[in-house]
């Protein structure tokens, strides 16, 4: 083998083990799911296989929790979403012990939690506004440029009472921020609109809505076919007969 070549194997495949290649694959289908029916349950098998390798494995841990959330949302029961959402907030918990440093421990531990809050009901969300807004905090603590902190803190501050905190102003800048830092993380975009929405500001929220639906190469492919293109249209629609 030529020199340039083995240098080229050993900085692209030699440096990784088989449980980043399974998490490779495992990321791709999870963000790609779109494009076929059986991707999900296809990348909860290499993760599987990943966890029966390393337990503590990092990024696996992080993907595990994140696969455990997706199927609690595309869960009909609710008592099968919350026994999946609080499966992912243990797997987030776990890798929190394992490394606190590791921000995205802290940031599915978060997004898991406001999960089983909305399900529960309101008054259990807002029992957990602490722990969540000190999750996303300590998240842009060990990472500034970690875009669904920013975003899971605009939503916060967005949904959240007056009298317990919320804040709209405070709300848009967190999301302005998580769009300079991404432009094509197309849930950021639909969360701002909504905002702006609620601040009745509903022209600059249907310049956000045509950007998102116009984006080329959204950050996560899966979620802006799904979800975030078809609730943006809707609320589009929405706006327009007003």
């Amino acid at each position: 083998m030529k020199p340039f070549l083995l240098l080229l194997v050993l900085v692209t495949g030699g440096l990784s083990g088989p449980v980043d290649s399974l998490c490779d694959r495992a990321e791709f289908l999870l963000f790609n799911r779109h494009e076929g029916t059986g991707r999900l349950d296809s990348a909860r098998s290499l993760l599987i296989r990943g966890r029966r390798l390393e337990p503590k494995h990092e990024r696996c841990l992080y993907l595990w929790s994140r696969i455990h959330i997706q199927q609690g949302d595309d869960a009909k029961d609710k008592g099968r979403k919350l026994a999946l959402y609080e499966r992912a907030r243990a797997i987030a918990d776990t890798l929190r012990e394992l490394n606190d440093g590791n921000p995205l421990g802290h940031m599915w531990w978060g997004v898991a939690q406001g999960r089983i809050g909305q399900t529960r009901g309101v008054l259990n969300s807002l029992f957990m506004v602490p722990s969540l807004r000190g999750a996303f905090n300590r998240v842009l603590e060990l990472d500034p440029g970690h875009t669904t902190a920013y975003d899971a803190l605009g939503v916060l501050y967005c949904e959240l009472p007056g009298f317990v905190g919320g804040d709209l102003a405070k709300s848009e800048q967190y999301l302005r921020r998580g769009l300079e830092l991404d432009p094509n993380y197309t849930v950021i975009r639909l969360d701002l609109a909504r905002n702006l929405v609620k601040q009745k500001r509903r022209d600059e929220a249907r310049v956000e809505l045509e950007r998102l639906i116009a984006t080329e190469s959204p950050t996560l492919p899966a979620d802006f076919e799904l979800d975030d293109k078809p609730e943006a249209r809707a609320l589009l629609k929405q706006l327009s007969g007003q």
